[in-house]
């Protein structure tokens, strides 16, 4: 046993040094007159025993009135014990509910087990504390704010779900820093159940916090598909490649079915030996479309990266009008998909006389009205499109660009220099897809049937033709922009990010049923509609009047999929190692150190009576 405040020990010394002179002093009494003190002897002891600062008797009252005292003194110490348990003014508990929380290395669950953990945390709470839980996925939401309320903490713990998304854990330890800033003098304490499956978060301060780390599971048995695409190749075929490694510490023999719709389509017998990564890659597939779902037949740690979709689409004719004085690298970026039909003018024709699916207007001024279809606006810009143009700038960097939109995809950006560019003021219905140090320098959005991406700068004055990304940045524009009734295909995302349903105009609402089957009705207020709620891996179906759409989720991610719990949990400077799945800290024991006071006073006051 300890004390939070031994200088308070020091009261007893004075306080006692009271109680004894005043033992030594003479009691005073009032003066009778009586016939005789022959039968008072004992009195006339007392009374010389009584004389000031004679020799101190053995008295019982003067022990026991010390040891009230001295427990009182003590109290006022604050004496505390270590235990398992928690006794902070300011809690939070980050719960991890990513993917790997889902691992079956310990049973029933990891997650199941922090859950467990997390109750206890509550159930040890002080008096005094109130509590905040946060879960940590690929959103974070406070599930719980500061309470004292045990049971509304457990209900909000026991109701959680684990999620089939990577972990964020950076963005929930940053609001949990937020939420406890100057909120006590102490340093609040914040707890981190998780198996440590994320990076490194080398620029977070915890200094004014206390941190404890909980690592949730054992070890890792898990065979996953880390990656699944389609792509189209300049003869025409469509192929299908699946990623699979082997995370565990013993060679896996499996089977991966290849499954188109509910009918299987191919099956292969693997192999993968301890840490081995293999790429499966399937053709011939010019002729197919649909929904290709990738499964592996094996008894792992994690069930979610046992699976993933992706859609296939027909070879058809996209008619594209590309109006330019000229450029190269655009046209043959253009013409590299053997789908499209290009035809190339100096002047916008009447495109109420002729359809195209798509329009590119490359430094040239739209007409003023456009009929529905995709466009592509290149340093130009049109009314009623996506951005009004700005102010000119000379040389900007490209700091951010929206890599879970489809435009987007697989285009690194990083590294693009641009002689001059107009910064561009996007429309509420339009999103920044590439993002400069001073606003937007590109933009995609969709209204009223007409779909746009519009490009701020003459990419002949950038150099963003000589990159790589280029062309699959224009082939993912080519498939974003085409006008989606035409389209029998779904997307593919990884879970947890937003998709952007293309919505008909007419249609005010949609019902979305997720892979467990549970449905919720989505009101339409732009398009296209930006759908977030996408947490768990398998097929959504969106259906409205007259309209019938999916998407697949997949988990798609080494990181989770990597299910060896860390031992180390590194913040900033700091590391915090796994000591134990309990948190050990003070509990104060000075409530038990009054009712002992209580005992004594009380005996004492029997005493003092039976002696009368």
């Amino acid at each position: 046993m300890s004390f939070l405040s031994p200088l308070s020990l020091i009261w007893f010394l004075p306080l006692g040094a009271i109680i004894i002179v005043l033992y030594l002093l003479k009691l005073k009494r009032k003066e009778h007159l009586v016939s005789s003190v022959m039968l008072w002897q004992d009195a006339v002891a007392d009374i010389q025993a009584n004389v000031p600062f004679q020799k101190l008797k053995k008295n019982l009252l003067l022990v026991l009135q010390l040891t009230a005292l001295a427990l009182l003194a003590a109290a006022i110490a604050r004496p505390f014990a270590w235990t398992k348990g928690i006794s902070e003014n300011r809690i939070v508990v980050v719960l991890d509910t990513s993917a790997s929380m889902q691992s079956t290395d310990v049973k029933p669950s990891r997650f199941e087990i922090a859950k467990r953990n997390a109750i206890s945390i509550v159930r040890k709470m002080g008096t005094s504390d109130t509590m905040l839980v946060i879960t940590a996925g690929a959103k974070t939401r406070v599930v719980a704010s500061f309470t004292s309320d045990k049971r509304t903490l457990i209900n909000a713990i026991s109701n959680l779900e684990p999620t089939d998304t990577v972990c964020n854990m950076r963005q929930a330890l940053a609001l949990a820093l937020s939420l406890v800033h100057g909120l006590s003098k102490s340093p609040p304490r914040i707890i981190v159940l998780s198996d440590g499956g994320f990076s490194a978060i080398p620029d977070l301060s915890t200094r004014k916090v206390k941190l404890d780390y909980i690592r949730i599971g054992q070890g890792c048995e898990n065979v996953a598909i880390t990656g699944l695409d389609s792509r189209k190749t300049l003869s025409g075929d469509q192929q299908v490649f699946i990623g699979l490694h082997n995370f565990g510490k013993r060679e896996r023999v499996f089977n991966l079915e290849v499954y188109l719709g509910t009918n299987l389509l191919d099956i292969r017998e693997e192999k993968l030996a301890p840490g081995e990564t293999k790429q499966e890659i399937m053709g011939d597939l010019a002729n197919v479309s649909g929904r290709i779902t990738a499964k592996l037949d094996i008894a792992d740690d994690l069930a979610a990266d046992n699976s993933g979709t992706v859609y296939l689409t027909r070879r058809r004719t996209i008619s594209v009008l590309m109006v330019s004085k000229g450029n190269i690298f655009l046209q043959n970026a253009l013409a590299l998909d053997p789908r499209t039909q290009l035809t190339r003018t100096d002047s916008p024709p009447d495109l109420s006389k002729r359809r195209y699916d798509l329009v590119v207007f490359d430094g040239v001024k739209p007409p003023a009205s456009l009929p529905p279809g995709g466009y592509l606006l290149v340093n130009t810009s049109v009314n009623g499109g996506p951005a009004r143009t700005g102010k000119i700038v000379s040389r900007p960097t490209i700091v951010d660009s929206a890599r879970s939109h489809p435009t987007c995809a697989y285009v690194d950006f990083s590294g693009v220099k641009i002689l001059k560019a107009h910064y561009l003021h996007p429309e509420p219905w339009a999103t920044t897809i590439i993002e400069g140090e001073g606003g937007a320098l590109a933009v995609a959005g969709a209204r009223q049937g007409r779909n746009f991406v519009q490009l701020g700068f003459n990419l002949l004055e950038s150099d963003f033709p000589l990159h790589v990304g280029f062309p699959i940045f224009v082939a993912n524009s080519l498939d974003w922009l085409t006008p989606r009734q035409t389209r029998t295909t779904g997307d593919s995302i990884r879970a947890g990010q937003p998709v952007y349903i293309d919505i008909p105009p007419d249609i005010r609402e949609v019902t979305i049923t997720n892979p467990s089957g549970h449905k919720q009705t989505v009101k339409v207020t732009q398009t296209p509609m930006i759908f977030d709620d996408t947490e768990h891996v398998g097929v959504y179906r969106i259906t409205g009047k007259g309209f019938e759409r999916e998407f697949a989720a997949n988990l798609s991610s080494s990181q989770e999929s990597n299910t060896l719990p860390k031992a180390t949990l590194r913040l900033g400077h700091r590391a915090f190692v796994y000591k134990g799945e309990s948190v050990r800290t003070n509990r104060e024991l000075y409530g038990f150190v009054l009712f002992a006071v209580l005992a004594v006073l009380m005996f004492e006051w029997y005493v003092y009576h039976g002696r009368l």
